[in-house]
């Protein structure tokens, strides 16, 4: 069946996607004024030179946002320190997870809260941190020193440390790579990791800091593209109602945001089209789609998602559901 009179404005808001350039232009006007962007991230390449000018394009992505009839768009960029930096020209250096974790509690307090205010007074609403993956794999390509621990508990504590201080910069909050990315030999930027754990041991050791984040309030949790054969053998995490909808929705009762990684990494878009993409993680329990593109990339991503939810693949209660999470998100970084 299809969906009638689909408003464009609610797709568009279930994306989170970059733009061209590092200063104010037609290309951002078009994202947000016509097309309803949910959010912005923010890559090296979109970073100006100065503080300021980066200061004043978050505030004009903000004020057109409000003057297209939207809420606050999520301002996000993937600021973790260490080797996933994108603002280190401007803010500095910070240690990477595994270095605070052997400080201790006291230095991932600090840095959490050195961070998150310097993020903040760039112009930001969300940085994509803290990872909550336990370090399992000592071959892991791909999380490593990004990691806090190889020990579940000691990520769960220093996560939910972590988070507080975000908060309490005035920050949204996250942690990824949900269910668990730690364990892993393969870079998901390159090509799907398959994962042998069982459902009995994730719960114990990969779930746990995700179990502790949700105690803490945390606002976002980002997918993880990984296949667990032994759990849903059909579909990695990002794709698969099994952990999206039934573990962590229902099992779990989070009630914050689903957000994808990105879904133009090799690990979905070597084996999956754009509307497979789109439909599976919709379908799957997934708020927000976030997708690393060229514009016109970005653009033909919105409708494409737009025709599978006129269509009837994607159905209009599915994205009432998530619009409705995004609504109640977005007003804890209302603009008065």
């Amino acid at each position: 069946m299809k969906n009638v009179g689909v408003d464009l404005r609610d797709i568009g808001q279930m994306v989170i996607a970059p733009f061209p350039g590092n200063s104010w232009n037609s290309s951002i006007e078009e994202l947000l004024s016509d097309l309803k962007l949910g959010g912005v991230i923010h890559f090296a390449e979109n970073i100006p030179e100065d503080a300021d000018l980066l200061i004043e394009l978050n505030r004009k992505i903000v004020e057109v946002s409000l003057l297209s009839g939207l809420d606050t768009p999520f301002v996000t960029v993937d600021e973790e320190g260490a080797r996933v930096s994108r603002l280190k020209d401007l803010i500095g250096i910070f240690p990477s997870q595994k270095e605070l974790a052997e400080i201790g509690a006291d230095g991932v307090r600090s840095n959490y809260e050195d961070l998150g205010r310097k993020v903040a007074e760039l112009g930001f609403n969300l940085t994509w941190a803290p990872v909550l993956d336990v370090h399992t794999n000592p071959d892991n390509p791909v999380i490593g020193d990004r990691s806090f621990s190889e020990n579940h508990v000691v990520v769960a504590d220093f996560g939910r440390i972590a988070i507080r201080a975000l908060a309490g910069e005035g920050l949204l909050t996250s942690g990824k790579h949900f269910p668990g990315h730690g364990n892993t030999s393969v870079d998901s930027h390159l090509s799907l990791p398959v994962e042998e754990t069982t459902l009995e041991t994730l719960r114990i050791r990969e779930l746990y800091p995700f179990r502790m984040a949700l105690e803490e309030g945390v606002d976002f949790f980002m997918t993880a593209h990984i296949l667990y054969k032994n759990i849903d053998p059909k579909y990695p995490a990002t794709f698969s109602k099994k952990f999206l909808t039934e573990i962590l929705r229902e099992n779990l009762g989070f009630e914050g945001l689903i957000v994808t990684d990105d879904l133009g990494m090799g690990a979905v878009s070597n084996g999956y089209s754009i509307e497979e993409r789109i439909e599976l993680s919709v379908n799957a329990g997934a708020d927000l789609l976030l997708v690393r593109a060229g514009h016109d990339g970005v653009l033909e991503f919105l409708e494409t998602f737009r025709k599978l939810v006129e269509s009837g693949k994607i159905s209009s209660e599915r994205i009432s559901q998530s619009v409705e999470r995004i609504r109640r998100v977005k007003k804890k970084i209302a603009v008065v």
